[in-house]
């Protein structure tokens, strides 16, 4: 995943991707539209030196020129499946996209949110060409599995519903083989050696065996999840997270950190309680260029803790584990090499130069002062000109100088037909849940203005009483503006749940000019 969940180019674009963007990009308008998908940013890649794409909570966006300009797709048919990104993987010029959806299932008289596995989109050509193919199902009498030798029960997976894919890597085999391996919660752990249009199950250890080899009892059932149907219900067979380096897999789970140092074939499992990682639940991995591995544990039981699993090889060549960030909340790690290394999650993210001490890299402010209003940040990126990108739930930064300075990248609605307009955005808002910075959520108000000017902005509840005033004869130097409301009344009180309506004032300086606008923005807990 990274991240809970917790998300890329057609043939019309073809002139652009033939001189690898040596010429200007033309842009289709039937099948992207300007902008970063939404301001939710889990997964950063980078497909060659010029071209980055970005997974989001409203589809797959893209830049062909380092994140000057950014478009994301529609989910028409013609490009990526529609759907939030929830795995992205890059290799040459080929890309991957997994993606899903929610759907409500009527349960007795109740409907009920569901989230449903779209399945994976396969670019071979850096994005010209798309293939989609559908979330892995089983046939309902896909009862069984061969392991070495023998065999044992399988449940099948026959449905979408609970089926999505977490995270996506990409294996190159000895043989010259490209195997692109997916975590699924229902679905368990899978590989498809044909881009994603079929898949293989993959066996890891039950729940009550440390490793998965020759001499391993077949006494088990391969069952990420059991109904009614009796299965075992192995909480190892529910996977998460996924990363390859040459011969070497590594598969987080909800009950451990699976290791295979032969392609897959053989497996040892690792657990708060045989090897002292923080948590059993494994929700990023990763591995450095000296294949160590680095894991983000959240807790399973009250005796595990959140934290960061670091593994180690001791005198004997035997793998061992140390903690940190113990108590921390983590969402990705990005490890470089065992100097350099960068770790994002629900409190900012770090950056390490020795694997043992971490910088807390602070908040993000760009050259205008303004400030990526979130703690979570979802995943950190260095790129080959070491740029760091970071993804977070208040947009995409970049900086070139490790963190000294930012641009940060929202998607803002700034195509009004009028000379002066406001948007509010997130919207539906929740003081208590988006945009966190302390003890306090904003909503952002966007004001497009006729000319540089003064403004005036005041909030007013449904009956139309003024609730706050958020601006008074502001002097704004350009014809673009943005203004923070924290949800709270005059009193400093978050106002109850409901509609809420925003009035903004302009006049460019002599009482001639006054005009206004009011958009309405909807607050819940």
């Amino acid at each position: 995943m990274k991240k809970y969940l917790i998300a890329i180019l057609i043939s019309t674009f073809s002139i652009a991707f033939a001189l690898p963007f040596a010429v200007a990009y033309e842009k289709d308008s039937t099948l992207v539209y300007d902008g970063i998908g939404s301001n939710a940013v889990t997964d950063i890649r980078q497909v060659n030196d010029s071209t980055f794409v970005f997974a989001s909570g409203n589809g797959l966006s893209f830049s062909y020129d380092r994140g000057k300009n950014i478009y994301t797709y529609f989910g028409n048919g013609k490009s990526v499946t529609h759907g939030s990104v929830t795995g992205l993987v890059t290799l040459d010029n080929k890309i991957w996209v997994a993606t899903a959806k929610d759907t409500m299932i009527l349960e007795g008289s109740y409907y009920k949110d569901y989230p449903v596995g779209n399945g994976i989109s396969y670019s071979p050509d850096m994005g010209k060409t798309w293939q989609r193919f559908s979330q892995s199902v089983d046939g309902q009498y896909d009862t069984t599995e061969a392991v070495f030798d023998g065999e044992i029960d399988a449940l099948p997976i026959t449905s979408r519903i609970n089926n999505l894919t977490y995270d996506l890597a990409i294996q190159v085999t000895n043989d010259g083989d490209t195997v692109l391996w997916s975590c699924n919660f229902a679905g368990g752990t899978r590989k498809s050696y044909d881009n994603g249009e079929t898949w293989e199950r993959v066996v890891l250890p039950p729940d009550y065996y440390d490793e998965l080899n020759e001499d391993t009892p077949l006494d088990f059932d391969l069952s990420p999840t059991t109904g009614a149907l009796g299965y075992e219900n192995n909480l190892n067979h529910r996977s998460f997270s996924v990363h390859v380096k040459g011969d070497t897999v590594v598969v987080g789970t909800a009950n451990g950190i699976n290791v295979s140092t032969d392609e897959g074939v053989s497996w040892v499992k690792y657990t708060a309680q045989n090897s002292a990682i923080p948590g059993n639940f494994v929700v990023d991995v990763d591995l450095d260029n000296e294949a160590n591995v680095y894991a983000v544990c959240l807790p399973t039981q009250s005796s595990e803790a959140r934290g960061l699993a670091v593994s180690h090889i001791n005198i004997n060549g035997l793998l061992y584990w140390e903690s940190q960030f113990v108590g921390t909340r983590l969402y990705s790690i990005e490890a470089v090499t065992p100097e350099h290394m960068f770790a994002a999650g629900e409190e900012g993210f770090w950056y390490s130069s020795d694997g043992w001490n971490w910088a807390d890299l602070g908040n993000v402010y760009d050259d205008d002062g303004q400030l990526l209003l979130t703690e979570k940040i979802y995943s950190v990126y260095q790129d080959d000109k070491d740029t760091i990108w970071i993804g977070s739930a208040d947009g995409l930064a970049k900086s070139g100088d490790m963190g000294g300075s930012w641009e940060i990248i929202r998607r803002v609605t700034k195509d009004f037909d009028s000379d002066i307009a406001i948007s509010a955005y997130p919207n539906p808002f929740s003081p208590a849940r988006m945009n966190q910075m302390g003890d306090d959520g904003y909503v952002r108000i966007f004001c497009k203005l006729p000319a540089p000017g003064r403004i005036s902005m005041e909030v007013y509840d449904y009956s139309m009483t003024r609730v706050k005033v958020l601006a008074l004869d502001k002097i704004v130097d350009t014809d673009e503006t943005e203004i923070l409301w924290n949800g709270k009344n005059g009193m400093n009180n978050v106002v109850a749940n409901g509609v809420y309506f925003i009035k903004v004032n302009y006049d460019w300086g002599d009482g001639d000019g006054k005009q206004v606008a009011w958009t309405k923005v909807i607050v819940l807990d």
